[in-house]
């Protein structure tokens, strides 16, 4: 696909401090009418705050579409600001708006690469300015360390479905280490989570500079004090097992695994406050190490579309050499690790437009089979890389998104990239499998359907 604009619902301008903007925003995407009250409300306690307005460096955590990040980067044009988003597709949209709006920017790949640039750039972009700084936009969680720091300012729309755990983590953990003595953080959070946020940065011994509340938000701008350090951010909160300070040990299940990750993990896998459950599950005859992450489904009970896939599989792919998978959308990778230990794959790529969810199914993966099978992440947007007729067969779950052909998207992946006599699975509610099923593309033929507790698969083999 390569190509956002069927993604974009509409195009709103906004003023901020002296600068006129435009940002395309996304049915996709947090707020896709207007940009928030949340976001306006923070933008504006801080456009008076000259130590932020000052700052050479600036990161915008969570950035959605990119309003926080870019509307710093063009009213400070001197400061280096970082975006930062899980969803893949906010990262590739603010990148988008910032073409927009004449700003250059990078953006990031999951390891950290510089992605190549969008095909087609928005219409009427202006010119890029020449900046003095840079503009990076880069896939990240909340509540990780970052390599791309330390921050005169940090700057966040906090998500509220984040849990306490991963929000306790941010405030009281990482932000600390974010900021350079003196700096500031300053974000927006929903009114009922707005003490608790204050707890948490209180511990963390940040100094408060100033605080605005309305009926549904809260805005707070802190100072890192001397007397501020790292808090253990997740204390009584967290629901699953207690981990240590820092980072989750993903240690594979394998004795002749390497000792190492694949590139474009961390070294530790995943942040510890992320992790929600640890233990085995039951996959078919199947047991197999696997972790819960927060934020992600699945993560202490197999589902019935994820048992039904798996069914579904078995029966495409029975008498078949498979070799090369496919998941779009893996959750926490409770098919791939079936589909490794049932089908013998030697390689999997993981198709998502959500990072925390491509890291958790990659690391569950690595937990259980070590180097034994290859991996490869993908934004579902990116696709194009996957080579025609490379892969044996395909488990599509799709993102349904309002507004969006994406059942003519998965058919085009599909039918593309799926070898000749490969199978291809689709699980989704029946209404959605029967749209799939209407616009089935010549050349792939219906091996038949099966339903499980208010879920349908669709299988289907591309033609010799």
């Amino acid at each position: 696909m390569n190509d956002l604009e069927p993604l974009v619902h509409k195009t709103v301008e906004f003023a901020y401090r002296g600068s006129r903007l435009k940002f395309d925003l996304s049915h996709a995407l947090f707020s896709s009418y207007d940009i928030d009250t949340g976001t306006k409300l923070l933008l504006k306690e801080i456009a008076h705050d000259e130590t932020i307005c000052s700052a050479s460096s600036i990161l915008d955590s969570g950035c959605g579409v990119g309003v926080i990040g870019l509307s710093m980067a063009a009213s400070c044009p001197g400061s280096r600001v970082v975006l930062k988003d899980r969803d893949l597709l906010a990262c590739a949209i603010s990148e988008r708006n910032a073409w927009r709006n004449g700003l250059k920017a990078v953006r990031l790949e999951l390891d950290g690469s510089p992605s190549s640039p969008i095909a087609k750039k928005p219409p009427k972009h202006r010119k890029p300015q020449e900046r003095t700084a840079d503009l990076i936009i880069a896939p990240g969680l909340l509540a990780e360390e970052d390599s791309l720091g330390p921050y005169d300012a940090v700057l966040s729309n906090l998500p509220a479905k984040a849990g306490e755990p991963v929000l306790s983590s941010f405030l009281g953990n990482e932000a600390p280490k974010l900021l350079r003595q003196g700096g500031r953080l300053a974000f927006v959070i929903v009114a009922p989570l707005a003490e608790k946020a204050s707890e948490y940065c209180s511990a963390a011994g940040f100094r408060l500079i100033a605080k605005v509340s309305t009926k549904n938000h809260s805005v707070f701008v802190y100072e890192k004090s001397a007397e501020a350090s790292p808090t253990s951010g997740t204390a009584g909160l967290s629901r699953g097992p207690a981990p240590a300070p820092g980072s989750l040990a993903i240690r594979p299940a394998s004795g002749n695994a390497p000792q190492s990750l694949p590139p474009g993990f961390s070294k530790a896998g995943l942040p510890g406050p992320y992790l929600r459950s640890e233990g085995r599950r039951k996959l078919g005859s199947y047991k197999l190490p696997c972790h819960g992450f927060y934020g992600l489904p699945e993560f202490d009970t197999t589902s019935y579309a994820t048992d039904l896939a798996t069914e579904a599989l078995a029966k495409a792919c029975a008498g078949s050499l498979v070799r090369d998978f496919l998941v779009v959308n893996p959750g926490i990778g409770l098919s791939s690790l079936w589909a490794r230990a049932a089908l013998g794959c030697d390689r999997i790529d993981l198709v998502s437009r959500d990072s925390l969810s491509l890291r958790a199914a990659g690391a569950n993966l690595y937990a259980a089979f070590g180097d034994a099978v290859a991996i490869r992440r993908f934004a579902f947007f990116d696709t194009d890389r996957i080579g025609d007729s490379s892969l044996d067969a395909i488990l599509c779950f799709p993102d349904e998104i309002p507004g969006y052909d994406y059942v003519g998207e998965s058919w085009a992946l599909i039918a593309r990239a799926l070898k000749k006599a490969g199978a291809a699975v689709v699980v989704a509610s029946p209404t959605v499998i029967a749209r799939f099923e209407k616009s089935r593309p010549e050349g792939l033929w219906k091996l038949g359907e099966a339903k499980k507790k208010g879920f349908a698969a669709l299988l289907v083999r591309r033609m010799a």
